[in-house]
């Protein structure tokens, strides 16, 4: 906990700094949410209420592309794991992006740390593509290179409407996983193949030029050998975010 608290005053720290210096090349977002579930790849960790928040700092190279450093944090609101009040997962990613023209590319490496609640850690390379056009498709495939060795595909398409109330938007979005036999192994006792589906809507209300609050519900469920081997299969998630522009 104290390394986490260290590392957001440092992060802080810095972007503020060199806000000042490069106003246009420097941007900061931090978020806050509430959830009564927290799900992660079609997952369940927890069912009695999280908080989880973000901290993401970047900086625009131009034609080099965005460079991005991000904090991810869960925090359990109740003990139903035996964590109440504890932060059962910090991630840490550091992450390349750049736009050539409809097409997106992105990349990084993520650090997951559940070291708090005795779980170790583990590390992740992706890629990522998308394409702005109807839908908007995007691919991302994940590798986990150090605890299960294998890999994690997933398929998302979306769509923006504008409400014409308070400038606010209804975002939806559907997302389909795949996991190959080492993936599904270490995280879904099953074979490989598509393992999980979600379908969202998110309403976007800008509350300052800088602020947005997002109330939001999902629909997640389980596939083929996923389904089969984990009790809680599908369920409803509510919750609401507040995030903050820099």
């Amino acid at each position: 906990m104290k390394r986490i608290i260290a590392l957001l005053f440092v992060c802080l720290f810095t972007a503020t700094t060199y806000a000042q210096d490069d106003e246009k090349a420097w941007s900061m977002s931090l978020s806050q949410g509430v959830y009564d579930k927290y799900i992660w790849r079609g997952l369940q960790f927890n069912e009695e209420g999280v908080n989880q928040g973000s901290l993401t700092i970047s900086y625009d190279a131009g034609d080099l592309g965005t460079f991005s450093g991000n904090v991810w944090y869960n925090l359990d609101l109740d003990s139903e794991n035996g964590n109440s009040s504890e932060f059962s997962e910090v991630d840490y990613t550091a992450y390349w992006s750049k736009s050539f023209d409809d097409l997106s590319l992105s990349g990084g490496i993520i650090y997951y740390d559940f070291s708090e609640v005795g779980l170790g850690s583990t590390k992740e390379v992706y890629v990522s593509a998308s394409y702005n056009t109807i839908l908007s498709p995007s691919l991302t495939v994940y590798y986990d290179f150090e605890d299960v060795d294998g890999f994690y595909a997933n398929f998302s398409i979306g769509h923006t409407v504008e409400l014409g109330f308070l400038d606010s938007t209804l975002n939806l979005g559907a997302n389909i996983g795949y996991a190959d036999q080492d993936m599904a192994a270490g995280y879904y006792t099953g074979e490989s193949g598509f393992s999980n589906y979600a379908l969202s809507a998110a309403v976007n209300f800008p509350l300052l030029e800088n602020v947005t609050l997002t109330p939001s519900i999902m629909y997640y469920s389980l596939l083929g050998d996923a389904d089969d081997a984990n009790a809680e299969d599908d369920d409803f998630v509510f919750g609401v975010n507040l995030n903050v522009s820099f």
